[in-house]
């Protein structure tokens, strides 16, 4: 027995409220809109989009049947193009009849997919009086032509669903401040720890220099005077190390309280502060089992830099291509490394950090081996609103953020070049600043 509009409208806010509800998972929550509103209405197929206020475009999240993803001749669009655009500019649901044409008239969508487009509709995702937050188009409807009654039902659903999406969104940043709150307190805590540390370490020249001039009145000692030589260089790290723990914990206490961010460039070498950077991640790749390989350029030339600020975005990064890179590792791996025997134990994959100078800028990149991602979720994560998506090794998500900001100060750009089974590649840009 066929359902009346009445039916449709009860069942689809049934299972729209019942599976949008209990979604924790963004990309999980943008899949299960389309299929509710693929199925509610007996299309064929679908795309849903989101909008991107600060490009003016819709952006591609999902399309039905998965298979075509690969053969869509265009996923992004303007906010403003085809029907998806009308639906979005006048806040409406529209519907559109296709004549059936032959194969040599088709367009580059039916081309390229190889299903001719008979009947279309577009919903606008919003709530009532609200700004549109996406779009959902849906093709060929299986029995007949998109009418009223699915418009109905279709409006229905994308109120639920932007709701759904809204609250997914409230909850994501509520759990990120109160995360970023709690960071900036400890970060304030450390940094008083380390400051007191650092002014113990003052002492250090004075007593040091006391010793000497003490040994060069009463007795020469080769043996007190190797120590000396010993302490030193390792007093002057520990005072480095310091140095860092307190300025990353005002670095964080300055981006949790909202504070601008404030480096102090200093011309120096950006090579060697990347060598320096990654010099401390070595233990925990080697650790993991994964290669960590530098590539350097020694000709580069010095630039304007906050030493601290780059040894941050690279530390970051960096550990985050670890935790990729250990994705890739069998779960039947024991997990124990004999460090007295590292080139007879095998390496389960491989971080490379490059750096050159072209063209006026200086090039980082970080390339992994690891499980790669989407083209979706590489554009989350240049938007700072995306999460770990590792089973092995979780995250907060501000570590990118952090970086994202940090690179913001030196008007650098950060992009993404990754394939799914091929690993990411994350490269900084940062134009060059002579003295």
């Amino acid at each position: 027995m066929r359902m009346t509009t009445n039916d449709q409208l009860i069942r689809a806010v049934q299972v729209a409220t019942r599976k949008l509800a209990s979604s924790g998972n963004f990309d999980l929550l943008i899949k299960d809109v389309l299929a509710i509103c693929v199925e509610a209405v007996g299309a064929t197929g679908g795309t849903i989009y989101l909008h991107d206020s600060a490009s003016h475009r819709l952006r591609f999240q999902h399309v039905l049947p998965e298979g075509i993803a690969d053969k869509l001749p265009a996923k992004d669009i303007a906010e403003d193009f085809g029907l998806a655009g009308q639906a979005f500019q006048s806040r409406s649901t529209i519907a559109h009849e296709f004549e059936s044409k032959p194969e040599s008239e088709w367009n580059s969508f039916e081309r390229a997919t190889g299903v001719p487009v008979l009947n279309t509709v577009a919903t606008p995702l919003m709530m009532e009086d609200e700004e549109p937050i996406g779009v959902v188009q849906l093709l060929n409807k299986e029995d007949g032509s998109f009418n009223a009654s699915d418009a109905a039902v279709l409006d229905i659903i994308a109120a639920v669903a932007t709701m759904a999406y809204m609250n997914f969104r409230l909850t994501e940043e509520s759990a990120r401040a109160s995360t970023l709150l709690g960071m900036g307190k400890v970060s304030h805590d450390i940094g008083n720890l380390a400051a007191s540390l650092y002014s113990t370490l003052s002492y250090r020249e004075m007593a040091v220099n006391g010793l000497r001039e003490q040994l060069s009145e009463e007795t020469q000692d080769d043996r007190v005077c190797a120590y000396i030589e010993t302490v030193e260089p390792v007093f002057s790290e520990l005072k480095s190390s310091v140095d860092r723990i307190v300025g990353y914990s005002r670095l964080v206490s300055d981006i949790s309280a909202g504070r601008a961010l404030r480096p102090n460039k200093v011309m120096g070498s950006l090579g060697a502060t990347i060598e320096n950077s990654a010099a401390f991640l070595s233990t925990d790749a080697r650790s993991n089992r994964v290669l960590l390989a530098l590539e350097i350029d020694p000709d580069a030339p010095p630039t304007k830099h906050d030493e601290l600020y780059f040894f941050r975005i690279i530390q970051n990064l960096i550990g985050n291509a670890i935790k990729a890179v250990k994705e890739t590792i069998p779960d039947d791996w024991d997990g124990n490394v004999d460090d007295d025997d590292v080139e007879n134990t095998p390496m389960f994959g491989k971080v490379t950090v490059r750096y050159r100078f072209e063209a006026g800028m200086h090039l980082i990149a970080i390339q992994d081996s690891g499980p790669g991602m989407t083209p979706e979720t590489a554009e989350r994560i240049l938007s700072g609103n995306a999460r770990s998506q590792w089973d092995k090794g979780s995250g907060s998500g501000w570590g990118i953020k952090i970086v994202l900001e940090l690179a913001a100060t030196h008007d650098a750009k950060v992009t993404i070049d990754s394939v799914l089974g091929r690993g990411s590649t994350f490269t900084i840009s940062v134009p060059h600043c002579p003295s």
